[in-house]
This record gives C-alpha cells, sequence and structure tokens, in this order.
C-alpha cells in the first residue's frame, strides 16, 4: 500500500500547528531555548580532505568536496567551476576565486563539487548546509599541477604539497520562522517550528558582516523593522561562525600534524568522540559579549516607535526676547540683533530694519502713552477744523 510520507511529516496537520503557535505565543519552546537562541554547532573533519559533518542537535548533515580537471565554458574561459546546490548563498556571491582554478586558459581548469547528504532531518538544514559547505571548501586540497609544452601534470601528495582553496569571502546563513501570533521571529528553528510558521527568512552574511542573499516568503507581511532586527543578529553569528571553523581547521592541522587525526569510517565522523569539536566550548562567551538579547532587541523597537512621534512638551524652547518681570513691569534687557551675517548687505545699506530691541520699546511705550496719544487726536481735529473753516472765508473773499 502506497503512503505519502507528507502526512506524517510532523507540524503538518491543524492541531499541531495550534499548539505550536499557542506556544509561540506564550514566548515558549520545546527544546527550552529563547527565541534569539541558537542550537549548538558540532564539526567533525574526516580523514579525507574536504570531508565534514555539521550537527544541529538532531538535524545532522555531510558535505564532501571532490576536484576533477575539466573544460573551462565558453563565456568564462579563465574561471573555473564550482558545482553545488547552494548556489545563492556560494556561487551568486562569488565567495570562491575561480580564476585561481584555471589552469590553462579555455583548455584546462579545475572543477569543485560539492556533494551534500542529509543524515537526519530536525529542521533548519539550509543552515547546517551552508556551514557544512563552508567548512568542507576551507578544509579541503587540491593536487598542484603544471602545464607546459601541452602536457599537463597532476602532482601526488607525496610528490607536491596539496594547496588550499582562495576565498574572497565566508558566508553563512541564519533562518528565522515568523509567526502570526507574535511579532518576535525564532532563529534555528526545529522541523516542528519550521512546518508550522507562517514565514521563513533565511538571511546569509559573510564574516565582513556583509549582506550576500536574502529569501523571504510566506503569508504573514514582513515589515522592515522586524528584517533589520533579524538582519542584526544574523550578522553577528554569521562572523561567529567563520571564527569558529577557522579555529576548528587550525585544532584539526594541529592533530594532523602531531598524527592523532580523525579516524576512518562514518560512524565515527557521527558517534560521540574526542575529534568532535563545539560552538559553546570553543567559543564560550560570545553570546554575552556580542549577539543582542531579546531585551536588547525589544528596547530597540521600542525606542524606534516612541521616536517617530513627536512630543511637543519635550522640546525645549528658546525665548528670543530675554525680558524680565519685577513687580508687574516690564524691563528690557536685550541686545540689538547683528544682522550683517545673515541679511544682504544692499537691505541692510538703504534702511535700517526693525531689531527685535525695538519692537519691544514700541510696544512698551504704546501701553504708556496711550492716553497722550488720545489728547493729541482731540488737538488734530480741532486743528482741520479750523483750518478748514479758514479756507472757506478766504474763497468767499476771493469771489
Amino acid at each position: 500500500m502506497f503512503m505519502n510520507s507528507n502526512l506524517f511529516e510532523p507540524g503538518k496537520s491543524k492541531q499541531e500547528k495550534q499548539f505550536i503557535q499557542l506556544a509561540v505565543k506564550q514566548n515558549q519552546r520545546f527544546d527550552g531555548r529563547r527565541s534569539n537562541e541558537c542550537r549548538d554547532v558540532e564539526l567533525t573533519f574526516g580523514s579525507d580532505w574536504g570531508t565534514v559533518a555539521v550537527s544541529l542537535n538532531d538535524t545532522k548533515v555531510l558535505a564532501q568536496v571532490t576536484c576533477d580537471m575539466g573544460a573551462p565554458t565558453t563565456s568564462r574561459p579563465y574561471e573555473g567551476k564550482l558545482q553545488l546546490n547552494l548556489e545563492r548563498t556560494f556561487r551568486s556571491s562569488r565567495c570562491l576565486d575561480l580564476e585561481s582554478l584555471c589552469v590553462a586558459a579555455e583548455k584546462h581548469v579545475w572543477c569543485i563539487r560539492v556533494d551534500i547528504n542529509v543524515l537526519n532531518h530536525d529542521g533548519n538544514l539550509y543552515d547546517a548546509s551552508t556551514i557544512a559547505t563552508l567548512a568542507a571548501l576551507m578544509h579541503f586540497r587540491r593536487p598542484d599541477v603544471t602545464y607546459a609544452n601541452d602536457e599537463l601534470r597532476i602532482y601526488t601528495e607525496k610528490e607536491r604539497e596539496l594547496i588550499p582553496l582562495l576565498f574572497l569571502h565566508y558566508p553563512v546563513s541564519v533562518t528565522y520562522c515568523i509567526y502570526k501570533s507574535n511579532p518576535q521571529p525564532l532563529v534555528d528553528p526545529t522541523l516542528l517550528e519550521e512546518n508550522a510558521a507562517d514565514s521563513v527568512i533565511v538571511l546569509s552574511f559573510n564574516s565582513y558582516q556583509e549582506l550576500c542573499t536574502l529569501n523571504a516568503g510566506g503569508t504573514v507581511p514582513t515589515n522592515v523593522r522586524t528584517i533589520m532586527q533579524c538582519a542584526r543578529y544574523a550578522a553577528t553569528r554569521c562572523k561567529a561562525i567563520v571564527e569558529f571553523i577557522r579555529k576548528t581547521l587550525a585544532l584539526d592541522e594541529e592533530r594532523r600534524l602531531q598524527g592523532t587525526g580523525p579516524s576512518q569510517g562514518l560512524l565515527a565522523l557521527l558517534g560521540e568522540n574526542k575529534h568532535k569539536l563545539s560552538f559553546k566550548q570553543l567559543m564560550e562567551g560570545y553570546q554575552k559579549q556580542d549577539s543582542p538579547t531579546l531585551q536588547d532587541s525589544q528596547m530597540e523597537v521600542d525606542a524606534a516607535q516612541t521616536s517617530e512621534k513627536p512630543n511637543v512638551a519635550e522640546v525645549p524652547v528658546k525665548e528670543e526676547q530675554p525680558i524680565k518681570q519685577e513687580t508687574g513691569k516690564l524691563v528690557q534687557d536685550a541686545k540689538p540683533m547683528d544682522t550683517s551675517t545673515w541679511l544682504p548687505q544692499e537691505a541692510t545699506n538703504d534702511q535700517e530694519l526693525p531689531t527685535p530691541s525695538r519692537v519691544v520699546s514700541l510696544k512698551v511705550g504704546k501701553g504708556k502713552n496711550r492716553a497722550k496719544n488720545k489728547a493729541n487726536k482731540k488737538q488734530q481735529q480741532l486743528a482741520k477744523k479750523q483750518n478748514h473753516s479758514d479756507s472757506e472765508e478766504e474763497v468767499t473773499q476771493v469771489i
């Protein structure tokens, strides 16, 4: 009887989705992690160059790098080839120096191939694959080769030392899940959380904290503030992962020089052994120093929200006319403003513009001389009447 395996995949049923979303709403995860806490990354290098096993608790991935001599493409005759499934993270970002893989232009180039085998899937398979791919490429060594007189010669490891690959940058991805019940995204989701998520965001950064790729999809619209919050943590996380891979490579090289390298077999890579290197052990104190906590990121979001609303009461008001008030009388202390620095020279020469001190003095004088102005108006009216009568008399005398 044929049975569809997707029906039994955890997190696909309606009841499981509701249960997971209810737990996310209460800021709870089944493995006891916080929303911004990742699982421990464990690396184990094989005896062959370019063989790496990566474990994120129950998510286990095996990556292996091989090389072969081949012909280049007609569009890029001076570059080698990189064959892998993670094209956007590694090929599109051009992390590997493909020109260094060219032996003879338009004739011979190295073809690098990365095979990724999923041994167990418990969520966040993309991040585990990118870590395994980067670690395998950095661990890989290709044989030395010479090309002279149209003759190609590939040396063995005994004849010449193997050569590592050249990198331009080192990209690593970080995955987030977003739910309708809680705006806070979950990093490094398990398979149960991943299948019940409404949206998924995958960010790839290199060791220089430069964005390489951004993939987002789902039913929940993601705002810019959430993406920026995820990007800040992802950039720090990717930088730490690259440093962790470099430390593991240095330890593996020391073990090979001492003759205590990794043993053969797949069980030796996945089982508990002394050659397994843990992120929490080598990068102890990283989360306390570099990675932002949930409270800090939430405070940044709250601060951004409050900064958008202007508060008029907090804006300091500067007094343009410093006037003191004593016993109901106004006393002028303002000095004349220097208008030569912000007014045109022609305007200052032609006519004198009123300064704030003169305006204040006019207002003060208007209140004091109001009675005098009324008396002057009456005298002017009487004078007009007299002048008008005198003019009439003069007119009649002329007639």
